[in-house]
């Protein structure tokens, strides 16, 4: 595990919020100079600890539908789950997978244009795929809280 001062904790707190703000004002709000800042933030992006900087979309605005989908395996096997990691990483329309304990093997964040569509890529994308036993899906109706920080 990667080791923070309290300077780097606040640095990465303060992107976290907003990656646009400029050096001096994230070196004024962590008491750094400009060049303080943008060196320790230029190493922290080539340690990776920085992975990247997005912009995040309001999915009220863009449209679509966000689902949260659960899939159940028939048998437990690390090449079966290998296999599916590597098969989800190909498909634009998972945001997020999680392989979990409990119910179900795996958890997805998936974005379909509307539920014809999601219906259609599950039977293509999950029905079809050897080894899965079941997937439930969850319709979103409206995010309470979503947030990217993660608490340093």
């Amino acid at each position: 595990m990667t080791q923070f001062d309290r300077i780097d904790r606040a640095l990465l707190n303060a992107l976290q919020k907003n990656a646009r703000q400029s050096y001096a004002e994230l070196g004024a709000s962590v008491n750094l100079s400009e060049s303080s800042a943008r060196r320790r933030v230029e190493a922290l992006r080539a340690s990776g600890v920085i992975a990247a900087e997005v912009a995040l979309l309001d999915p009220q605005l863009i449209g679509g539908v966000q689902l949260i989908v659960g899939v159940s395996f028939e048998r437990e096997s690390p090449e079966l789950y290998a296999r599916f990691r590597q098969h989800i990483q190909s498909l634009a329309e998972v945001q997020q997978c999680y392989s979990v304990a409990g119910d179900v093997d795996f958890v997805l964040i998936v974005y379909a244009p509307d539920l014809a569509s999601f219906e259609s890529w599950g039977e293509r994308e999950l029905m079809g795929w050897p080894g899965i036993r079941r997937y439930t899906s969850q319709v979103v109706w409206s995010r309470t809280k979503f947030v990217t920080q993660w608490v340093l």
